[in-house]
């Protein structure tokens, strides 16, 4: 081990270096480790490039500093390297990325930095920052990483917690990103219904011994490859930021049935055969052409099973969804309780389908879309499941929350944080990052009533059925769990705040305020004055969606209508492109 003494009293001997040709990213990483290091210690570390004459001891940072610095052989290209080299520190990575992945990751190891949401993150004040280093390497769980919870797209957040999601608002300064073309159901805009079913509605499902619309492509119609292949050539000419294009099933069970497209799955022994087939073609054809572009099909619902031969190119990755499973405990676990369970059925599939795709990703979910403010709990699970994934091979991992424009409560700050710390490390320490959490973002005495409400949600979503879609009267929710809600964010309200801790606070508390209001009978005075406040304070939050896709006056209209929730005086559903 080298020791550095890096800063003491507000003064360094060091100096920070990169390469005078260095790219934007690198030098991003140099101006961070900068800032960082003089919030932390005081002390103004210069920043200059390889081009000014050595005047000290370095933290040389990215490749080719002075002829010198080199990443080791074989490193991720997400991963980095802090190594210690005589006098000097270097910090490499295998791209531009990994060496701000790098320095971010220095500043958590030797200064406690950490940022736990867009607007709060700590590091500690420091007088004499003193270390030992040898080697430090790291490398991602994962190569594709997303927190997808609207939150958790802002730049600084998503770089500091080496995300790379494609909605992540990710400049090239901070590391870019996996930019995502209409990275989900995508079957309806390449093949549009609203242009060719007039006149060819052989191009869609056969039901029944007919086309029919709002369905799926016939996939084994050469035409509607051609059809495919132009729309997604345009698609990739006009998007050239992007380098994974989605040719995915829409969002409806109603799969072609016509002659071959059903011998086709019935050879392959799934209806994921037909998609194999046809996504293959189009990547086959573009892939001369395009030989860094990478297509993206589902594995969902009716096509979770593998098919029986077809394995997908090594430019198509194959995205399983876990829509169905359960989240009260890991999907293991209710695999073994249930053979034949949703759960069995998921983890079978992916164990399948690893024979089947060299780039398999998974579609995880992290929140109730029925009601966003519904507590949704479930760390435990969360981090066993995503160990599983690892085991299994899995190469890319997204966890879905709330993504609503307005953003959300009911602890999605809390879980985005949690698991862009396991997407990384799977084995990560959860409970003292939460801690961490806790304490800075509402201080430690409230700190300790939110860890204490988590606590005690987490115990109740854990005791019983756990699902996306779930109501108010679900068996984990009694009036017991919310009463005793109550007095913590009561305590937790009550205890010395800050004005932005206070304002956290009672933003978590619209979770219990939601539970208390939907579970009221009908004939509760004063209910539906509460209910208008409630929706007050919820737009003085910024919250646009408690319940996926719905515009807030629906919502409202539902809780004043009916317990639990449960109604909708009329049908409007929100929808918007996410790509």
């Amino acid at each position: 081990m080298s020791k550095y003494v890096l800063a003491a009293n507000g003064e360094s001997k060091f100096h920070i270096v990169n390469h005078q040709y260095s790219d934007e990213t690198v030098r991003f990483a140099c101006a961070e480790l900068q800032k960082y290091l003089l919030k932390s210690t005081g002390a103004d570390v210069p920043y200059f490039s390889d081009r000014c004459p050595q005047r000290g001891a370095e933290i040389r940072i990215g490749d080719n500093v002075r002829g010198q610095t080199t990443a080791p052989v074989n490193l991720h290209p997400e991963g980095f390297c802090i190594r210690a080299d005589g006098e000097n520190i270097t910090i490499t990575g295998g791209t531009s990325r990994g060496v701000l992945y790098g320095v971010y990751r220095f500043l958590e190891i030797f200064c406690n930095f950490r940022c736990f949401t867009k607007d709060v993150e700590t590091i500690d004040e420091i007088d004499v920052l003193e270390i030992e280093l040898d080697e430090i390497m790291e490398e991602p769980a994962f190569e594709f990483r997303d927190a997808y919870f609207r939150n958790a797209f802002d730049g600084g957040f998503s770089s500091k917690n080496r995300l790379n999601s494609g909605l992540c608002d990710l400049s090239p300064a901070k590391g870019g990103r996996m930019k995502w073309f209409n990275f989900h159901h995508s079957f309806c805009d390449l093949v549009p219904e609203s242009r060719y079913f007039d006149t060819h509605p052989e191009y869609y499902s056969e039901i029944d011994g007919k086309r029919t619309r709002d369905s799926q492509l016939c996939l084994t119609n050469p035409e509607v490859l051609a059809v495919a292949e132009e729309t997604l050539r345009s698609w990739i000419k006009h998007n050239p930021e992007c380098t994974v294009f989605s040719v995915a099933q829409n969002d409806n069970m109603l799969r072609c049935a016509c002659e071959k497209c059903r011998a086709l799955e019935e050879e392959e022994g799934s209806p994921a055969g037909p998609i194999i087939h046809f996504v293959n073609k189009l990547a086959d054809s573009i892939k001369a052409d395009y030989p860094h572009i990478l297509l993206h099909t589902f594995a969902y619902q009716y096509s979770l099973p593998a098919p029986k031969k077809a394995v997908a190119r090594d430019n198509v990755i194959v995205r399983l969804c876990s829509i169905d499973c359960r989240y009260d405990k890991p999907f293991e676990g209710l695999a073994n309780e249930n053979p034949n369970g949703s759960e069995a059925v998921f983890v079978n599939a992916l164990n399948d389908w690893k024979n089947h795709a060299s780039r398999l990703y998974v579609w995880d979910y992290a929140v109730n879309f029925e009601n966003y403010l519904q507590p949704f709990i479930h760390f435990n699970s969360l981090r066993e499941n995503i160990r599983f994934f690892k085991r299994t091979g899995i190469k890319g991992l997204l966890e879905q929350g709330n993504f609503a424009y307005g953003g959300g409560a009911s602890c999605d700050d809390l879980k985005a944080y949690i698991i862009t710390k396991l997407l990384w490390d799977p084995d990560a320490d959860i409970d003292d990052e939460m801690q961490r959490f806790f304490d800075a973002v509402y201080g430690q005495e409230a700190g300790e009533y939110m860890k204490s409400y988590v606590e005690l949600m987490l115990q109740a979503c854990s005791s019983a059925p756990l699902s996306i879609y779930q109501h108010p009267d679900a068996e984990y929710i009694t009036d017991s769990l919310v009463n005793e809600a109550v007095l913590l964010f009561k305590k937790a309200m009550s205890a010395a705040l800050t004005a932005e801790q206070l304002e956290r606070v009672k933003r978590e508390y619209l979770a219990i305020r939601f539970l208390q209001l939907t579970r009221m009978e009908l004939d509760t005075p004063d209910r539906t004055e509460q209910i208008e406040q409630f929706f007050k304070d919820v737009k003085h939050f910024g919250i646009t969606e408690i319940m996926e896709r719905t515009s807030l006056a629906v919502s409202k209209a539902s809780m004043l209508k009916s317990r639990y929730a449960k109604e909708f005086p009329f049908n409007y559903r929100l929808y918007y492109i996410m790509q």
